[in-house]
């Protein structure tokens, strides 16, 4: 259908069906009328018909009757011959036949049966017998007139009798005329009151039909006014038009088309808001955990600290999950993006309803919470109470990967109120305050303190030039000598060094937790492992040195890497480095945390001549078990123990203990720290043979270290 004809269509049709049904009703009226009014005139004129032969018979058998007295008067008196008398009375004998018949077309009439049935069987009755004595009479008048004078006698009774009916008849077919002109009126009246009630019904079902078009046509232009209407304020992507969609599967017309150009309107629309959605998702919300990011929180805190009508204190706490990093690195990404999303939706489970959870980086969340209290104290208190229960709440062990992991978070607060504070300066506060936290020992909750700020800031600082430490060679390593009990040199540390060129020697307790944190440990780790096979490679040509072992610390994070077994057999292959020069340093929680992986790969770098040394022994929590199954070729006594042992019983009993440990399982036992001769005389009695610390050799430059090796042991007493 081409466009225009359906809405013509629906406003003409009313009309249309009013015109049609006009004309249907004023002819089936017209034919009505006329059919009452040739039925009204059939049956007046049968009943004028009738009427007129009931008036004729008695106007004829009136005259009959009288010609028949004149003749027999002319008879009996002589006046007419035998003769004319038989004449006359043939004549009588052929007008009563006739008469007769009348009479039987008469009694037949449906009228006379309806008035009076019986009336009119008497009158043929009476009159049968008024002619056959009116033929007896006429018959033997001109022989015996006196008989025929009894005969008319008895005629006249039978004529007075049927004169009577015809009476009554005359009278009855009156009232029956005049009955019957009445009931056709009635007739006449009920049909034109049907006509009328059937125009007034279809007057009525004419108006239906026009109110339910028009309500139609209403209907769908309403529809498409509210869909143009949800479509201007409606920005929503679950946007529905369930009527302008049955419009579109109803109509094949105007209206279909309006529904499919409103349906694909709506259907460009949902998608831009999907997209802007989408969007606005990536944007402002976390796609791990489904949380607001930090740009959501710091646009909240832009909108809040704006407000004027900030009346109580808000607090915003920093979240962040305590050795996460090393978690990450050891499972892998992907179960700790799983622990995340469950992590986070515990979290929701601690917090109020109206704080605000966000994640604002790898490891970390951050909660703005609006207390109830104006007063800074109360306030601080309050805040202090929702951070324990955050960190009591998330503390404890957690299942990753059939892995138990005890978790721990550190929280650090910032309060604001008013207009206090840009919304990034309470970001970085309230970071800060983490900072402090995790220095404060982890697992601890702490609120910003302005005088961090100036360590975090350098901190930053010294992460960025780390970085850069590699490229412009500004990393060495020192060589610390280790002596047997004849203080001959067997061996070195390789210790890490940072020789920036703008501040001079920056210390390894600065920057080594630094890059543990960062990850920078991994590259510089590898850096160092190269270079001191580099090392190891040289001293084998110098007789003074080709005897050493190189020792080098390996951390955890840099143990972890899946490529580390095929990092160091690269670098011993392309070094050269004979078996059994170098040894690896690892700490107990390295070696213990992952006993199945650690052995695997101890394993492969042994078949290669790497040996391998425990670092810090005693600080951990070293099973026998695990201990004996490790390929260890040593184990190195810390510090901590070697510097009391003099005036210590306890440290003076773990050594002796460690030592004997050590030469039960066959592994070589050195202690590091030695600085008096009293501490290398208690642990030579104890067994133990092997030293390192200032007693023997400070941490040197490799050029100050192979002088030293070239000048000779100093004595030690």
């Amino acid at each position: 259908m081409r466009a225009g004809k359906t809405i013509l269509m629906m406003f003409l049709l009313p009309a249309l069906l009013v015109l049609f049904l006009g004309i249907l009703l004023g002819y089936l009226s017209l034919n009505s009328l006329r059919q009452q009014q040739q039925d009204s005139s059939a049956a007046l004129a049968l009943d004028l018909a009738t009427i007129h032969q009931e008036a004729s018979f008695n106007r004829d058998i009136a005259h009959l009757h009288s010609r028949v007295i004149k003749a027999l008067d002319g008879a009996r008196n002589g006046e007419l011959t035998e003769v004319e008398v038989y004449y006359a009375h043939r004549d009588f004998v052929d007008e009563l036949a006739e008469i007769n018949t009348r009479v039987e077309t008469l009694r037949q009439s449906s009228l006379l049966k309806e008035v009076n049935h019986n009336s009119v069987t008497r009158l043929a009755e009476e009159f049968e017998a008024y002619r056959n004595m009116m033929i007896m009479a006429t018959e033997i008048a001109a022989v015996d007139p006196d008989t025929a004078n009894r005969f008319f006698a008895t005629a006249q009774h039978s004529y007075n009798d049927f004169s009577q009916f015809t009476g009554r008849i005359s009278v009855l077919l009156t009232e029956r005329a005049l009955q019957r002109e009445q009931e056709s009126q009635t007739r006449y009246d009920q049909t034109f009151l049907r006509i009328l009630v059937m125009s007034l019904l279809a007057a009525l079902v004419i108006t239906l039909i026009v109110i339910v078009v028009a309500r139609m046509i209403s209907s769908r232009v309403r529809d498409i006014a509210d869909a143009l209407s949800q479509l201007a304020y409606n920005q929503s992507a679950n946007l529905k038009l369930p009527a302008i969609e049955r419009l579109q599967r109803k109509s094949k017309g105007e209206f279909g088309r309006i529904a499919g150009v409103l349906l694909g309107f709506r259907d460009d629309l949902v998608r831009r808001i999907q997209a802007e959605e989408a969007n606005h998702r990536l944007i402002f919300y976390d796609a791990l955990t489904e949380l607001p990011n930090r740009r959501m929180l710091q646009e909240q805190l832009i909108h809040l600290t704006s407000s004027e009508r900030m009346k109580n204190y808000y607090a915003l706490l920093w979240i962040d999950l305590d050795r996460f990093k090393l978690l990450n690195d050891i499972r892998g990404h992907q179960a700790c993006d799983n622990f995340l999303f469950e992590l986070a939706r515990k979290i929701r489970t601690l917090l109020r309803e109206g704080d605000l959870l966000a994640r604002v980086g790898g490891d970390e969340f951050a909660v703005l919470v609006e207390l109830p209290q104006s007063n800074r104290s109360l306030a601080a208190r309050e805040a202090e109470q929702i951070a324990q229960e955050l960190r009591c709440g998330l503390e404890g062990e957690y299942s990753i990967e059939d892995f138990n992991h005890f978790l721990s978070v550190s929280i650090g607060i910032a309060l604001f109120t008013e207009r206090q504070f840009e919304s990034e300066a309470l970001l970085g506060q309230a970071e800060l305050a983490k900072y402090q936290a995790k220095a404060a020992g982890r697992n601890t909750v702490s609120f910003y303190d302005p005088q961090i700020q100036a360590e975090i800031s350098q901190r930053a600082e010294l992460e960025t030039e780390l970085r850069q430490a590699i490229d412009r060679n500004e990393l060495e390593l020192f060589y610390q000598l280790q002596f047997d009990h004849r203080s001959q040199p067997i061996g070195a540390e390789a210790l890490l060094r940072w020789r920036h060129s703008e501040k001079g020697l920056v210390s390894p307790a600065q920057f080594i937790p630094l890059a543990e944190e960062t990850g920078l440990i991994v590259p510089i780790g590898n850096w160092v492992l190269k270079t001191a096979c580099e090392q190891l490679c040289r001293w084998q040509g110098n007789p003074l040195t080709a005897h050493l072992q190189l020792a080098v610390n390996v951390s955890a994070r840099q143990f972890r890497q899946p490529d580390f077994v095929d990092e160091v057999e690269s670098t011993l292959a392309q070094s050269t480095v004979p078996p059994g020069k170098l040894k690896i340093e690892l700490t107990e929680s390295t070696v213990l945390d992952y006993v199945e992986e650690t052995i695997s790969k101890m394993a492969q770098l042994r078949e290669h001549g790497v040996k391998f040394s425990m670092d810090d022994f005693g600080t951990g929590y070293s099973s026998l078990q695990y201990l004996k199954r490790l390929p260890l070729d040593q184990i190195k006594i810390d510090q901590s123990f070697v510097r009391d042992i003099d005036t210590d019983n306890d440290d003076a009993m773990i050594i002796k203990t460690i030592i004997a440990m050590g030469h039960a399982l066959s592994l070589d036992v050195i202690a590091e720290g030695v600085e008096t001769e009293q501490q290398r005389t208690i642990l030579e009695a104890y067994g133990c043979q092997h030293y390192q610390g200032y007693l023997f050799a400070r941490p040197l430059p490799l050029t100050e270290c192979e002088q030293l090796l070239q000048a000779g042991p100093k004595p030690v007493h």
